[in-house]
């Protein structure tokens, strides 16, 4: 194999890619790079692609950008003719290697993959070291609507609990319980008891009207409300629970109340 030959390039004759992989680089995360270039150089060259005379960046965006910081004329590169499939793959999978993805972006890199880069899910799973499992969990979490996606990244809500609501197909009833989920932080075990809820109450309305009466073994009584202990993080049936907490403001409002234990 042919070692590619490192070579000082002008850092404004690079473009950075016209799609960038992440939501927000980290400003603070470019500044320690920045520091550590200036201490200690270099250690990885970054890669380039020729583009229209001058240089695409295919790999290295943050060290670009630290050069930058630094006002620093030139970088340690690597030109490669690649396409855009080649290109595609090559970001790719320098991005899923980074620990500080949020899922939105994790999930992104899987669809590029399959979607720019042509691979299925076997080949995506092999290129980044994941189980093929996690490749479609996060394509399929990638889907998702901005609300959804935004709810996980800011980890109102996990992936977890969000793939149990998703069993909910109703999409009014799963808007609504996906809300009160992100609002209150609630657990998978909590969300699972919401799922089975909603399941049997839809289960009952196949026996109502027309189909007669509901079968014996359907529930017909109020069912329970659930919120998460914020103690233990379990469920805990809402007309048990004796207190709330406020802040100091909140209380002096409802000082004057009469609260009964």
């Amino acid at each position: 194999m042919i070692k590619e030959q490192i070579q000082l390039i002008k850092i404004d004759q690079i473009d950075r890619p016209l799609k960038i992989s992440r939501d927000i680089i980290d400003p603070e995360k470019v500044r320690e790079l920045a520091e550590s270039i200036r201490e200690k150089g270099l250690l990885q060259p970054v890669l380039l692609r020729p583009s229209n005379g001058r240089f695409e960046m295919v790999a290295g965006d943050r060290r670009y950008l630290a050069h930058k910081l630094l006002n620093l004329k030139e970088i340690k590169a690597i030109v490669r003719e690649l396409d855009d499939r080649e290109t595609v793959i090559i970001r790719a999978i320098e991005n899923i290697q980074r620990v500080d993805l949020t899922p939105s972006e994790e999930g992104r890199v899987y669809l590029a993959l399959k979607e720019e880069g042509g691979l299925n899910q076997k080949d995506i799973a092999k290129r980044t070291g994941k189980s093929q499992n996690t490749v479609v969990r996060y394509m399929n979490f990638a889907r998702c609507s901005e609300e959804v996606r935004r709810a996980v990244d800011r980890k109102e809500i996990s992936l977890l609990c969000l793939e149990t609501l998703q069993e909910i197909d109703d999409p009014e009833a799963f808007s609504y319980h996906f809300k009160m989920a992100a609002s209150n932080g609630v657990t998978e075990k909590v969300a699972r008891l919401w799922v089975d809820d909603y399941l049997k109450t839809k289960l009952g309305t196949y026996y109502d009207g027309d189909g007669g009466a509901p079968p014996l073994n359907v529930e017909t009584d109020n069912k329970p409300i659930f919120i998460t202990c914020e103690v233990c993080l379990g469920p805990c049936e809402i007309k048990v629970v004796r207190n709330m907490v406020v802040c100091p403001d909140c209380r002096k409002k409802v000082r004057g109340f009469n609260v009964k234990a």
